[in-house]
């Protein structure tokens, strides 16, 4: 993939959006229409995080003598060999270590991918709700009434599906590279950098949807604005990981793509209505 814009300017979009997911917080406290709609998505972070570290803390053992058993074990036969030997077998440790902390990590992430999946249709929801409070309006392709809201949940939770195989289409084969001898050092800098894509577009899907925008062109748009996916997507995955945050990471991540997709949306397709949201007068920022 290639970015859109010069290095100097995708890296300043990168520095942006990583702090999008605070603006997003910020957001949902000082809003508090948003509180109903984000209830249901914070209950499935909740469960998806004491689901994986139950995972994590059961298998930690597995985990590590995998990250560990996928570099050499060095013995040196003399002892001056230990002046080249000792620094390889300290560097395996460290870079070990690392790996299991980037498997739970991505565990982690995984177990929130799932719950995403559940979540979609209240994603959708929250993601409209937050553009109404934010722009005034909605732009969405979708029927009134109860008929509308069915079809937009089972809408969602089809591109989430849509989403997820895609993000698996790239995922698995960096992930078989990784059992091959070396290949974890090339596998796992990829795999991270392929989740922090997954992730933003993922959380930015629920706005673009709305749009009418096709798969294709969300993964233009994605390249249009690498910079900025990276940083969201980086901050994504630390949101994720780190204890006690991970609680909030559900709702948070969807208002944080929401504010993401629409500094920079696409336009709509043609046949796109906009639908009134909030009254005339409501529109804030984040």
């Amino acid at each position: 993939m290639s970015g859109g814009g010069a290095p100097h300017v995708e890296l300043a979009a990168a520095v942006r959006s990583f702090g999008l997911p605070l603006a997003a917080l910020r957001l949902l406290i000082r809003e508090r229409r948003l509180w109903p709609l984000a209830a249901v998505p914070l209950l499935l972070s909740v469960a998806a995080v004491l689901g994986a570290l139950a995972g994590i803390v059961a298998f930690a053992g597995e985990i590590d003598a995998f990250a560990t058993g996928l570099f050499p074990t060095l013995r040196a036969e003399v002892w001056y060999a230990w002046l080249w030997v000792g620094p390889l077998v300290a560097l395996f440790f460290v870079l070990g270590k690392l790996l299991f902390l980037l498997a739970a990590a991505l565990a982690i992430a995984a177990a929130f991918v799932l719950a995403s999946l559940f979540a979609s249709p209240f994603h959708d929801a929250l993601s409209r709700r937050v553009e109404e409070v934010v722009c005034g309006s909605v732009e969405e392709a979708a029927e009134p009434g109860l008929r509308g809201a069915l079809r937009q949940g089972r809408r969602a939770m089809a591109d989430e599906l849509r989403r997820l195989g895609f993000f698996l289409a790239l995922a698995l084969p960096l992930a078989a590279l990784g059992l091959l001898p070396g290949g974890q050092l090339l596998a796992a800098p990829a795999l991270a950098a392929v989740s922090m894509l997954f992730l933003a577009l993922d959380y930015t899907g629920y706005t673009l949807d709305r749009r009418g925008i096709r798969f294709a062109e969300k993964r233009r748009w994605l390249r249009r604005h690498l910079g900025a996916s990276l940083g969201f997507g980086a901050a994504a995955l630390l949101l994720c990981a780190v204890p006690g945050l991970n609680l909030l990471a559900l709702p948070v991540l969807v208002v944080a793509g929401t504010l993401l997709a629409l500094r920079s949306a696409p336009p709509a397709r043609p046949g796109v209505p906009t639908r009134p949201g909030a009254a005339a007068g409501t529109a804030t920022s984040p």
